[in-house]
């Protein structure tokens, strides 16, 4: 079922593209989608800030708002990743010589083969 058989049937009074414009090629007109595209919607720029203007200029002013709080909520969850996996990889260094470590893990191991058993 295509959007013009929906139409032709008065399922939909009308229908209007969500986007215009193309977004790859290598013709000289920049509209703001491909402009949106250069600049952050490729895996290569994922390093770069977000250009909220220019997702607010496309998507409006709630899309742009989500985005710049997903962002700066992105920044603040890099410290305690980081702190994490610091933590993390610690555990796995000094489990063999951490004695309640070794003894929570050895118990554990031996009541799961106690059940499987």
């Amino acid at each position: 079922l295509g959007i013009g058989t929906l139409i032709a049937n008065n399922v939909y009074d009308a229908a209007y593209p969500l986007h215009d414009g193309e977004y790859e090629g290598q013709n000289d007109d920049m509209n703001e989608r491909k402009l949106l595209y250069q600049e952050w919607a490729r895996y290569g720029v994922f390093y770069k800030f977000q250009p909220i203007d220019l997702i607010r200029k496309y998507f409006g002013e709630k899309i742009g708002l989500y985005f710049a709080w997903l962002g700066l909520y992105t920044e603040f969850l890099i410290p305690s990743s980081v702190i994490g996996i610091i933590v993390f990889l610690y555990g796995c260094i000094t489990i063999e010589s951490d004695i309640p470590s070794e003894s929570t893990v050895l118990s554990l191991f031996s009541e799961i083969l106690i059940c499987f058993l």
